[in-house]
């Protein structure tokens, strides 16, 4: 087995200063979970004695991160440069022994938006998690504050599963309120009341946008059980298959809110070509009983000799008898076929 790929993080020839460029915060964790976050000098050392399990931050949006995460030993040119990465789709891969990845998560702010979104790269070893972001992530900065509180986190796995579940989470506060905006419109439409094409419109573009973020999701998840190194012990992937089928539900759950939603817009579609029938029907019996008037009226307005009521003082009002006999007998027929 290669040891440059087995271990992570071992003695780090850093730069001569004092901390180490472009990290946002960094933790050293102790036997029993427990974070200790390190700044300056004392960060250096963790790296350079690794006697616990660690987790560092990386901010991308300092230029200095770039070349920092550069000078990281023992790890994989691939997975170095997946940590610096502006890729925005989401994956992960195994570099031997270390796993890297992207994944897209809320940027931080009081309510998740899914309009809102950040990647934030990764690198995980069995000693050491590696996360890297432009902008802070909803995720990533909720289990910090977590950790603050006093949180315990065993492994780097534990830590993962952590970010991942409070993604969840985020998720499904989204999906809960999408959902919830979806029974107000079923409510609306069972009651015969009018629900706006840009209302539902919107749910189902909010829809599209949680799904592009959750599938990929659960896709990353599954390939990671699939892909997963000998440091992966029998916990770690009964937890690993636990969040995976977290997903899943979430993912079910997304499916079945765009079902409710197509079939609303289904409804709402019928509901207006219904309307624009009717319009179509009566337009359509106007046009009947005017017709037969029509006829008459133009008739009578030849202007050719030998026309009948020419000569007759009553000729006009005959002629309007005529219209209105017509009018009714149409009317007669609409309603033998049941037009009327």
């Amino acid at each position: 087995m290669d040891t440059a790929t087995e271990s992570s993080l071992h003695p780090v020839k850093t730069p001569a200063h004092d901390g180490i460029d472009g990290v946002a915060w960094g933790y050293r964790f102790s036997e029993a979970g427990v974070g200790e976050i390190l700044q300056g000098p004392a960060l250096r050392e963790a790296l350079e004695k690794q006697e616990t399990w660690l987790w560092l931050n990386f901010d991308l949006a300092d230029d200095r991160a770039g070349a920092a995460i550069a000078l990281l030993p023992h790890l994989p040119q691939g997975a170095l440069a997946m940590l610096r990465s502006a890729d925005d789709r989401q994956q992960i891969d195994g570099f031997g022994q270390v796993i890297a990845g992207v994944v897209a998560d809320y940027e931080r702010s009081d309510r998740p938006s899914e309009k809102l979104i950040v990647r934030w790269n990764f690198v995980m070893t069995r000693c050491a998690f590696l996360s890297a972001c432009r902008r802070p992530s909803h995720a990533l900065t909720q289990v910090r504050s977590d950790l603050q509180s006093g949180r315990r986190l065993p492994n780097v796995l534990a830590l993962f599963h952590a970010v991942i579940q409070e993604l969840a989470a985020a998720i499904s506060l989204v999906l809960n309120e999408l959902g919830a905006k979806l029974n107000e419109m079923e409510e609306r439409s069972l009651d015969q009341k009018e629900i706006g094409s840009d209302v539902l419109g919107q749910a189902r573009r909010r829809l599209i946008r949680v799904r592009r973020q959750a599938v990929p999701l659960r896709g990353v998840l599954i390939h990671m059980l699939n892909e997963r190194p000998y440091w992966f012990d029998e916990d770690a992937i009964a937890e690993c298959q636990r969040v995976a089928a977290r997903m899943d539900a979430l993912v079910d759950d997304l499916e079945s809110l765009q079902e409710r939603a197509r079939a609303l817009q289904d409804e709402l579609k019928a509901r207006e070509a219904e309307k624009t029938n009717k319009r179509l029907t009566v337009l359509a019996i106007s046009s009947a009983l005017l017709l037969p008037p029509t006829f008459i009226t133009g008739v009578f307005g030849m202007n050719v000799a030998g026309l009948p009521f020419q000569e007759n003082a009553y000729g006009f009002w005959v002629a309007c008898g005529l219209m209105a006999a017509s009018v009714i007998g149409m009317l007669v027929v609409l309603r033998r076929i049941k037009l009327v």
